[in-house]
């Protein structure tokens, strides 16, 4: 399943990327979000990239999944996700592993400026390896990442006032 989200914030691209080029910025925002400490699996930087695995845990019940999804992933939702930006092109990306569900989330990134501030698009593509109900769960997941992705973003964007 293919979907598409946006997300204004109120500093430059050129703020927004130094901080996405951060390992800390990963660490802290991971601890505001709640959750289990997170784990840095790898963190690569170097020549205008940067990339960073970090495994990280959510209280699955905040996400509201239905209820044939909880039944499969339980209390805890333990996330592997890489992020992967060329720093000075704006571009990146995104893929999240849910453990314990056949899921696979991935997303382009493209941060430009826009006004004052910038815009981050996020081109999302779920796939969801289950026979028959593959589809149902694709779309059942999209809307608790979806919500999941602003709440991220708006504590990103107020964390950004510490790079400006």
């Amino acid at each position: 399943m293919k979907f598409q989200e946006t997300f204004d914030f109120d500093y430059p691209a050129e703020i927004i990327l130094r901080m996405f080029g951060d390992k800390d910025y990963y660490l802290a925002k991971y601890e505001k979000m709640g959750g289990e400490a997170p784990e840095v699996l790898s963190s690569e930087s170097g020549d205008a990239r940067f990339s960073i695995t970090v495994r990280h845990a959510l209280d699955a019940s905040r996400l509201k999944f239905p209820d044939f999804v909880k039944s499969r992933i339980g209390d805890q939702l333990y996330l592997r996700q890489t992020d992967a930006w060329q720093l000075d092109a704006g571009e990146g990306r995104l893929d999240i592993e849910i453990e314990r569900a056949p899921v696979e989330i991935g997303s382009r990134l493209n941060l430009t400026d826009a006004g004052n501030g910038s815009r981050l698009v996020l081109d999302f593509n779920i796939k969801a390896s289950v026979p028959l109900v593959g589809g149902k769960i694709e779309k059942a997941v999209a809307g608790p990442i979806s919500r999941h992705v602003q709440k991220d973003l708006t504590l990103t964007n107020r964390m950004a006032a510490d790079y400006a």
